[in-house]
């Protein structure tokens, strides 16, 4: 009488479950590290957003200004961290510094660092605002006779 071997021993089954295992945890480090990886990005992409916000509210500020143009004219002093943020949670630490060594009256070159305790690197924009005397309009010049009558 012969024997029927239907199925599976039980070391089989113990390797296709180990094996499946380390296939697991290998796809869910994989999982892990790309959501740390969007998190970061997201950040770096709010840092960003919050130093462009900066560089263009005291850009906004300085067009108002007619005399010369200074940082502490344009920050207020109410608050330690004027430009800080807390956005999803996490707090976006705001330093803007002059770095132009050369001053005029009328603009100033600035850079704006956000950093939060996630980040490894801080965001760092630089750019240059004018007051409103570099703000109006070109004045008009004269016709020409020559194209008046023509």
């Amino acid at each position: 009488m012969a024997r029927s071997e239907q199925g599976f021993t039980l070391v089989e089954v113990l390797v296709s479950i180990v094996i499946l295992s380390i296939v697991s945890f290998s796809l869910l480090n994989i999982f892990s590290q790309s959501l740390k990886t969007t998190n970061d990005s997201l950040n770096r992409t709010i840092a960003n957003q919050v130093a462009q916000n900066t560089l263009h509210t005291l850009d906004r500020r300085a067009s108002s200004i007619q005399d010369e143009l200074s940082l502490s004219k344009l920050t207020p002093n109410e608050s330690p961290c004027p430009f800080c943020a807390e956005i999803n949670g996490q707090t976006f630490q705001v330093d803007v510094k002059e770095t132009s060594s050369v001053t005029s009256d009328n603009t100033i070159e600035l850079e704006v660092s956000v950093t939060t305790e996630s980040m490894s690197t801080p965001i760092n924009l630089k750019g240059v605002i004018s007051n409103a005397t570099l703000r109006e309009p070109f004045p008009e010049t004269a016709v020409p006779e020559s194209e008046k009558n023509q």
